[in-house]
């Protein structure tokens, strides 16, 4: 199960950069126009730039994908995930399995298509300051005007309007409103939302907010999210044990759910008030294996039609597989050891930045993608994917560096002992080092552990499902569990952001969870005033060109020694199992997950 960088909600925007080369543009420089367009999807994998992605123009619009019509309607189709989902409130997700199965049911304002482009999809516009859907205000804040598509209706029949727009940003702001994934940035500068039952929307930002394209994502039901106290809303909204008794905007609705085996849905009958055509398909199902291994085994059986959420490690596994039926993408998504700053400075005091650099050089990852990986990814030294149009190439050595590793910590004090660990003032140099329960990660764990011995560090490795449980899911005192902190380092998945600002709640000390209400995703405990700043900076522009300069210097900070939480292993790839029976599935590199075109899909 992939950690993802960022929710589909506040802070999970995407910012799409053309491939052509030219000098930095003026702020949306390249933006057109914004028409509704077709639907799309063609399987196409997006393109690894090859120009210096500093150069290329900002494009956010302009998608060129189309749906082939549906040859027919009705029938059924299996998707299979290895990990059953901890909720399908997207606004609670903490993890890829929770995204792709909401992502069935809820629509947004905006939809991301695979070659990184934004469509409309409730609304009928892109907002900017070009095509004058962001009007900056004198008093140093802005409006963005969001024109609904007429007509639409919730899965009750209950009409889609302003108030939904206005009521979800209520229910999000609520004090008692605790565990939200992306927090409340951004949310908190809205002053007021205007038009009520109509279709144009006008928000109201009293200050300017780069990330407000993606913010209300999804739209919630005003009529259903009040009936549930607030409070109560992480288990009683949407509840897993009952999703039928939710209300929904995407093209499918769920009927019944069996935890850890199943969840069935069925078309929403409303849905062709938003997409356009009733969905194609009579039936989805979906399948959770517990294992990635043996979801693999049941392609292999012919058990189910589309399997997700497999990635480069799983590719040796497809043997026997017929390469037509793997679509295989670059993904957005990179492999780190997150280093929980607080738990190793309550053990080891001033030493845990020396100790964190120390691991740092002796992690030998061209061995990790070598070994466990084998040799399907690449290794990088930035968290920001090169297709995204802030991306700068810092450069910099990938090899390991144990030698130096060694000196740091003998000059800090540290000593072998006599069974080989290191130790100082009586305590041994001892990690905890936490993962999932995929078994790659496992493996690379204790290749990790190997490394780390040599250098005098015991690492005791443990995987658990609970890593990505929140805040409210599991005890304080739960072990390996990253949003409560307990953990000295721990692996698992980001998906970099296509929005600058999807890094927000994760890196600005803003985003640290331990104060009530519990909200963001800094689980490093992270307080850096520079790396503060830098995306203060980001938050508080809509000029991109600035915004970009912002973004290099988070990547400056992220490749410099005041980086002490996060060392990123390798890119990693996104593979998807498809039979041929299922047409217009693509993928999705983003946050979006291959659901993102699922009202298009059909069988035949």
């Amino acid at each position: 199960m992939r950690k993802r960088l960022i929710s589909v909600l506040s802070v999970g925007a995407l910012l799409v950069a053309a491939c052509s080369t030219s000098s930095t543009p003026s702020p949306l420089a390249t933006l057109a126009p914004t028409a509704v367009p077709t639907p799309v999807a063609t399987a196409v994998t997006p393109a690894t730039p090859t120009a210096v992605p500093t150069a290329v123009p900002i494009a956010i619009t302009g998608s060129t994908y189309v749906a082939t019509p549906a040859g027919t309607t009705g029938g059924s189709i299996v998707l299979a995930e290895w990990q059953y989902p901890d909720t399908i409130n997207p606004y609670f997700a903490q993890a890829e399995t929770d995204i792709e199965v909401s992502g069935s049911m809820f629509d947004s304002l905006l939809n991301v298509t695979p070659d990184l482009k934004y469509v409309p999809d409730l609304a009928t516009n892109v907002p900017t300051v070009d095509n004058g859907g962001v009007v900056l205000t004198t008093a140093g804040g802005m409006d963005v005007t969001w024109t609904l598509r007429a007509g639409m209706k919730w899965s009750d029949g209950q009409p889609i309007n302003c108030n939904d727009v206005q009521a979800t940003w209520k229910w999000v702001m609520d004090p008692a409103n605790t565990g939200l994934a992306g927090g409340t940035t951004g949310w908190e500068d809205i002053s007021g939302v205007d038009g009520g039952t109509d279709t144009n929307c006008v928000i109201h930002f009293s200050k300017v907010y780069e990330g407000y394209l993606s913010l209300v994502s999804p739209v919630l039901p005003a009529h259903y999210i009040t009936t549930v106290s607030v409070a109560d809303a992480p288990t009683k909204l949407y509840p897993l044990t009952n999703l039928s008794s939710g209300v929904y905007s995407g093209a499918y609705i769920p009927t019944d759910a069996r935890a850890d085996a199943q969840i069935t849905l069925v078309p929403n009958a409303n849905w062709s008030t938003i997409g356009g055509h009733a969905p194609y398909l009579g039936s989805v199902i979906w399948k959770y294996y517990g294992t990635s291994d043996a979801m693999i085994q049941g392609f292999k059986a012919g058990e189910y039609d589309l399997g997700q959420d497999l990635q480069n490690a799983d590719i040796p596994s497809l043997v026997g597989i017929d390469p037509a039926q793997q679509v295989i993408h670059d993904s957005l998504t990179y492999e780190l050891n997150a280093f929980n700053k607080k738990s190793l400075t309550d053990k080891y005091g001033a030493d845990a930045v020396t100790i964190i650099n120390a691991v740092k050089l002796a992690t030998d990852r061209l061995a990790i993608a070598k070994g466990p990986l084998g040799g399907n990814v690449t290794v990088t030294n930035n968290f920001i994917s090169p297709l995204t149009w802030y991306y700068k190439d810092e450069g910099g050595s990938t090899a390991a560096d144990p030698a130096t590793a060694t000196s740091l910590l003998t000059a800090a004090g540290w000593a072998l002992g006599s069974d080989g660990i290191l130790a100082k003032g009586g305590k041994k140099l001892e990690l905890q080092y936490c993962t999932t329960t995929k078994a790659v990660r496992g493996d690379t764990l204790k290749l990790i552990a190997s490394q780390l011995k040599a250098i005098g560090i015991k690492a005791d490795t443990t995987q658990t499902p609970n890593i990505f449980a929140g805040w409210n899911d599991v005890p304080a005192t739960t072990p390996c569990n990253l949003v409560h902190g307990t953990f000295d380092v721990a692996e698992f998945a980001y998906v970099s952001p296509l929005d600058p600002l999807g890094g927000y709640n994760v890196y600005n000390s803003i985003g640290i969870p331990d104060a009530a209400p519990h909200n963001g995703q800094n689980v490093t405990r992270t307080s850096i005033p520079a790396l503060d700043a830098a995306y203060n900076a980001v938050k508080s522009s809509v000029d991109f060109a600035k915004v970009r300069q912002s973004m290099f210097t988070v990547q400056d900070i992220y490749v410099s020694s005041q980086n002490t939480y996060e060392l990123p292993l390798y890119n990693r790839k996104d593979v998807w199992l498809v039979t041929p029976k299922l047409h217009n599935f693509t993928g999705n590199p983003t946050t979006s997950a291959g659901e993102w075109n699922i009202g298009d899909w059909w069988v035949g």
